[in-house]
Parts: structure tokens; C-alpha cells; sequence
């Protein structure tokens, strides 16, 4: 059994803005130890005393985790100033926007090295500290965008892709072995934080979130519920349950839907310009931040998750009573 979170050292990466910085907060508020990892280090410091102020324990580790060497070292770190590592989160991310055709391969990789990258070497370096403590776990944030691809985000989809592919193939290592090292990956709709303010982008305009919009504390807040039950995948929010269920039943056509009745390339452009400020090559400047620009269409909570993906059972018995009432709607057809 996980440790209950006051006696917890969880290292989270990307937690300088967005989920990464809210899920900071939300565990220092149960007087958690958090490692706190990013490259904005002015961001870091304005987090470690935020946690503090909360409750919680803080250590400041600077880290670039598409850099192997660095996210080795963060882990090191950890484990030099606490003696382990319970929990290692993996939020770090960016964002690239454009037709293909737009990009260069050198924004292309740098976004998967980011985003992929960092959660496979975050997933290696937690691995190895927890196969010598005989226990852990990590959690991954993935994205809704994980099972189903949406265009003029090609980088970032491919990267989230390989995320889930990756965690799900440790996973079951893991599981044949008889490992109590848990891995579990969330698959949140969108949310508002600061990712698209932050995303290189080739639209010509800002970036916005793909409706429906999460608040940052909806995902944090299944973040804690991996952290002290773990399950291998949690959708977060019903739209990236929407994706799920349009790619599961008609894969096919799921493209030609999204493309027109969901109009999803139209509504990837936002009326606001574009500010041509990223952080793909360098990081973020200033004392960071939880939410994004586009709180007015956001959901602070997730039925959906909190009632289903959190409890399995639920889930289960629902897609049973289903499965039944499709069965009794066929047999009575073939009356």
C-alpha cells in the first residue's frame, strides 16, 4: 500500500505552471514532501514558498527532462535529501502548433524530446531508485489525445501517443513480475493553463484548448487519487471519454467527424494574437502560474471522473448494464 501523502516524497516534473505547479500545491496542502522540477527556476522559487506557506516540504531542483543526465541527477538528488522517492509524477510538457508541412525537424524533435522523452526518462529514473527501495510508484499525465490524433498538433500527439504506449508497456513488466511498483497514466480532456500561451505556434493567432475545458485542480486532483490508488489508466473529464468512445466504435470515421460536425481545426483558433513567445528551446520567464487564459469556459470538477474513473467497479457495472440492455434490445429485434 502507498504511503498515506503527509509522509510522502513525491518528485513532479513541470511543476514550475499548469497541472505540474497546481499538483504542488494540492499535496502540499496535505503537508506532503515535494521535488519540485522545472527549467524556470524563478518559477521553482516562488512555488517552494507557496508549498511551504501550504504546509508542505519543498526542494527546488532545476532540471531540462529531455536531458537524460539532468533527470538521472534530479532523482539522485531526491533520494541524497530524503532517503527515497515515494511517488514520481511526470507533468512536464510543451506544445507546438501548425500543419507539418510548417514545421522544422528541429521543433519536432525538441517537442517530442520534451514531451516524450522527458516522461520516458522520468519513467527510467523512478524505476530505478524504486526497484532498489522495493517499492514506488509513478504517474504519468498523458492527454485524451493520447488515443486519438487531432491535427495541427502532430509533434504533441505523437509524443502523448508514445507516453501511454510506453507507461502501459512498463506497467505490465511490472505486473508479470510481480513488481509492487505501480505506474498509472491519466488521460485528461483539455486544460486551462498557461500550455498554449506558452506553445510555439504557426496559426497566426493563440492556441485555445479543444472544448470541453478543464481547471488545472480537476486533473491535480486525480493526481492525488493515483498517488494513493493506483490504477492504470484514469480518464479526466468526459471529454476525453468522448474520444475514447467515437475512436473505439467507429475509428474510421472518428477523423471525418472531428473535422466537420466537431469543426476541431476551426476551434484549435483563438481571436486573441499571438504574443510569438514560447518555451520549446528556453524556458518560461517570470514567477509561473496554475491557470491559462481561458478560465471563463473551464470546468472546475468532473463528475465523470470523480464518480466513475475513480471508482472502476462503477465503471465496470455500468458497461455491464449496458452490454445487457443491448443484448435484450437485439433479441427483441428479432422477434
Amino acid at each position: 500500500m502507498p504511503r498515506s501523502l503527509p509522509e510522502q516524497v513525491v518528485v513532479i516534473t513541470g511543476a514550475s505552471s499548469g497541472i505540474g505547479r497546481e499538483t504542488a500545491l494540492l499535496l502540499a496542502e496535505q503537508h506532503a514532501t515535494v521535488v519540485l522540477a522545472a527549467r524556470n527556476t524563478a518559477a521553482l522559487d516562488t512555488l517552494h514558498d507557496e508549498v511551504t506557506r501550504l504546509g508542505g516540504t519543498a526542494l527546488v531542483c532545476p532540471t531540462d527532462v529531455a536531458e537524460w543526465d539532468q533527470v538521472r541527477q534530479l532523482a539522485t538528488t531526491a533520494v541524497r535529501r530524503y532517503g527515497r522517492i515515494d511517488t514520481w509524477v511526470n507533468c512536464a510538457a510543451t506544445s507546438l502548433y501548425g500543419r507539418v508541412h510548417q514545421l522544422t525537424p528541429e521543433e519536432i524533435t525538441r517537442a517530442i524530446q520534451v514531451i516524450l522523452l522527458g516522461q520516458v526518462y522520468g519513467m527510467k529514473a523512478a524505476l530505478d531508485q524504486m526497484r532498489a527501495q522495493g517499492e514506488g510508484g509513478i504517474v504519468n499525465v498523458a492527454s485524451g489525445l493520447s488515443v486519438q490524433a487531432v491535427p495541427l498538433q502532430a509533434a504533441y500527439v505523437a509524443a502523448k501517443h508514445g507516453v501511454l504506449g510506453f507507461a502501459e508497456s512498463l506497467r505490465m513488466e511490472l505486473e508479470h513480475d510481480g513488481s509492487p511498483i505501480t505506474v498509472s497514466t491519466l488521460l485528461p480532456s483539455s486544460v486551462n493553463t498557461p500550455l498554449f500561451r506558452h506553445a510555439r505556434s504557426k496559426l497566426g493567432v493563440l492556441p485555445q484548448p479543444i472544448p470541453p475545458i478543464y481547471q488545472p485542480r480537476v486533473v491535480a486532483e486525480a493526481v492525488r487519487h493515483a498517488i494513493v490508488h493506483p490504477q492504470p489508466r484514469t480518464l479526466v473529464g468526459s471529454g476525453a471519454k468522448l474520444l475514447e468512445l467515437v475512436h473505439r466504435a467507429a475509428p474510421r470515421l472518428t477523423g471525418a467527424v472531428l473535422l466537420r460536425a466537431g469543426r476541431v481545426v476551426d476551434k484549435q483558433h483563438s481571436d486573441r494574437p499571438d504574443d510569438d513567445a514560447d518555451n520549446l528551446f528556453t524556458p518560461s520567464v517570470g514567477p509561473g502560474s496554475t491557470d491559462g487564459a481561458f478560465g471563463q469556459h473551464a470546468k472546475s470538477t468532473s463528475l465523470y471522473t470523480s464518480v466513475l474513473e475513480h471508482h472502476p467497479h462503477r465503471l465496470r457495472a455500468l458497461a455491464a448494464g449496458a452490454a445487457l440492455l443491448a443484448v435484450a434490445a437485439l433479441r427483441r429485434r428479432g422477434r
